[in-house]
């Protein structure tokens, strides 16, 4: 949710909460945020978007159980909870949100394309980015506190995500590790 903010004027006590209100309503400070933020805020929620339709894509063509599970837990425990507090912090700020892509994409997964190492690989890819898309979007966060702190949230999942990923990809022997050093 959004900062909680009081304010005392003579005897009345305002609390505001995000977009809420309690107290004298016309007195109460509307939510600002800076340019970098909406910015970034409209950025990281179009990720997600393209994310998530990549997702759904990558799933049709996925053959390995543990890997649909993998992509399925991507979608419902990370992305779509970051799109929620996304477009929840952007309605608070009275940003206009993009269209959403549709609920789900399904395409015909015959043509053996995209082989399950080559979707690891594409999604591990993509985590690897989104680190530093986080510290991107963090560096910009310098008037919310609260945004800031959400994104710091969102680096933490997605440093938890890449460890268990990591590993994941050792198992399946899909990890290209570079080849040992020894002078």
């Amino acid at each position: 949710m959004g900062e909680q903010q009081t304010y005392c004027l003579g005897v009345y006590r305002l609390v505001q909460l995000g977009n809420f209100h309690v107290g004298k309503g016309e007195t109460a400070k509307r939510p600002t945020a800076d340019v970098m933020e909406v910015g970034a805020l409209w950025d990281a929620l179009m990720e997600r978007y393209d994310t998530i339709q990549f997702t759904q894509i990558l799933q049709n063509f996925a053959h390995d159980q543990d890997l649909k599970l993998v992509l399925a837990k991507g979608l419902t425990n990370t992305l779509e909870k970051q799109v929620n507090k996304i477009e929840e912090e952007m309605n608070v700020l009275q940003i206009p949100l993009p269209e959403r892509p549709p609920k789900s994409v399904n395409v015909p997964s015959t043509t053996g394309v995209f082989e399950d190492e080559l979707i690891f690989g594409l999604v591990f890819a993509g985590i690897q980015h989104m680190l530093a898309r986080h510290v991107e979007h963090i560096r910009a966060m310098t008037t919310r506190d609260g945004l800031r702190k959400m994104f710091i949230e969102f680096l933490r999942a997605e440093l938890s995500i890449f460890d268990k990923m990591v590993l994941y990809g050792k198992t399946k022997g899909w990890l290209k590790s570079p080849p040992k050093f020894v002078p």
